[in-house]
């Protein structure tokens, strides 16, 4: 009885010490593994960011030295190429490229949906000399991209969904690479069903935070982000429900346009970025590590949830241009007249500025509201005003946060009321009341937001006892507020 004890607790301790050799060999082989992709993220970040790349500037050939490059890390990883046989997806007569993988799920029918995981790897170039090098905006989203593709296809047995992997081009020329992929996706919209933009992930360290901006947009977002099993120990995530911040866009607009779920992942704005110093030594790369870890367990989860659902709303600037739109305006002006330089002019008005668009085209109806103080030498007439001009408009693309247009048409006036000193104008034998003439102008937008400009040609004559042409070209500031 003693000898058959003695057995078992022998075997009690062999299988103890085989466990706990088995426990720190896989700690030594996680340990490994961690430092290894924190090797490989320094690695990335350098070299995209190298003075050897001249700011990786979108249509240039350090742009397609960086997407080369990009493409040899996901066929090494063996990510497939999303497009037959290749990587690349050119645009803009071949000027430009996106980098496109895909890692396809297992389930036999979510793995026709998909989860987008994009970031751009173009910058600015050089400014006055300075290569801005860009290294958190955004080789350390393209360097966090290429290794959660890694860690992605090594777990590729646990997606249910599939992943597509973008490295976008020409983001700093207008979110141009991220509208093209959009614009020619050819399966139903509704297939993607989130859409994630890495961009700028490298200052962890400083901000002390790792935000996902847009969990507003998909149905308990916040439970689904904040969920503590897949938060790894030493990360700080924080959220917010949209994207508010009318300066700043990202990979995630031309998404949201079309209604798409969508997550900016960031760091924050602490680091130099948009400068000649925002350099790869200043980029904290185990905050990066940290965030890999937390973005492949976030992913695998998303590919895996059966009820991943869009909440219906989006953010007030990703809302796309309506077919019928709206604006609430303010002006002042300054007159130049032709043929005199005696008087001066102040102007104000408001009104209402609907607008019907035709995608590039629009046709703008405007009401609006002036009241004009004329002054002269010996005399000062006040006006009040209803004007209704009626103008082309050549617009920029729906999807562009900034933007701008130009208008030319006509314009209807009639003055409500008025007086030259303390003596009402004489409408009968004096001055015209109804007035027509041509306007033309420009506006630039970063919505809701819009500044122009509108210039007046009158092709009547308000006052008819001046005696000669007392014609004028009229110019006023617009500020509007689009809805």
């Amino acid at each position: 009885m003693k000898k058959n004890n003695s057995i078992s607790s022998t075997a009690i301790w062999i299988l103890r010490l085989t466990f706990a050799c088995l426990f720190v060999f896989s700690t030594i082989i996680s340990a490994h593994a961690q430092f290894m992709q924190r090797v490989r993220l320094e690695q990335h970040v350098h070299f995209l960011a190298s003075d050897e790349l001249q700011g990786r500037k979108a249509g240039t050939e350090h742009t397609r030295i960086a997407a080369r490059y990009i493409t040899s890390q996901f066929m090494e990883i063996g990510i497939e190429p999303f497009y037959n046989n290749s990587y690349m997806q050119y645009f803009w007569n071949n000027a430009f490229q996106n980098v496109v993988g895909v890692i396809r799920g297992n389930d036999p029918i979510l793995k026709d949906e998909y989860i987008i995981i994009g970031a751009h790897y173009d910058h600015l170039g050089t400014f006055l000399g300075r290569i801005r090098n860009g290294a958190d905006d955004n080789a350390s989203g393209t360097a966090a991209l290429i290794e959660l593709g890694r860690e992605l296809k090594r777990n590729q047995s646990n997606l249910k969904r599939s992943v597509i992997l973008i490295a976008f081009d020409a983001e700093e020329a207008g979110l141009i690479g991220s509208t093209h992929f959009i614009n020619r996706w050819d399966a139903p919209i509704e297939n993607i069903k989130l859409m994630i933009s890495l961009d700028m992930v490298g200052w962890y360290q400083a901000t002390e935070k790792l935000e996902y901006i847009g969990i507003g947009t998909i149905r308990n977002g916040s439970e689904l982000i904040l969920n503590p099993q897949i938060i790894p120990e030493g990360l700080n995530a924080a959220t917010k429900k949209f994207e508010n911040s009318i300066l700043t866009a990202t990979d995630t607009f031309p998404f949201a346009a079309n209604r798409i779920p969508t997550l900016w992942v960031t760091t924050g704005f602490k680091s130099p970025y948009h400068t000649s110093r925002d350099e790869a030594h200043l980029i904290d790369y185990d905050g990066m590590a940290l965030i890999v870890k937390n973005l492949a367990s976030l992913i695998e989860t998303i590919s895996q949830n059966e009820n991943l659902e869009p909440s219906g709303r989006i953010a007030r600037k990703h809302k796309p241009r309506r077919t019928i739109g709206l604006e609430v305006s303010a002006n002042l002006s300054s007159v130049i007249r032709h043929y005199t330089t005696e008087k001066s002019n102040a102007f104000i008005g408001a009104g209402v500025i609907p607008q019907i668009n035709f995608g590039a085209f629009a046709v703008r109806p405007e009401l609006l509201y002036d009241h004009i103080r004329e002054i002269n030498p010996s005399e000062t007439i006040i006006t009040n005003n209803l004007t209704v001009p009626l103008s082309l408009v050549l617009q920029t693309p729906n999807h562009w946060i900034f933007g701008g247009d130009v208008f030319f048409g006509g314009y209807y006036t009639n003055c409500l009321n008025g007086k030259q000193g303390d003596i009402p104008l004489d409408f009968e034998n004096s001055f015209n009341r109804d007035g027509f003439g041509l306007s033309f102008g420009l506006g630039y937008y970063l919505k809701p937001f819009k500044v122009g400009a509108t210039f007046r040609i009158p092709l009547t004559d308000f006052n008819q006892s001046a005696g000669v042409n007392k014609r004028k070209i009229s110019s006023y500031s617009v500020i509007s507020y689009m809805f």
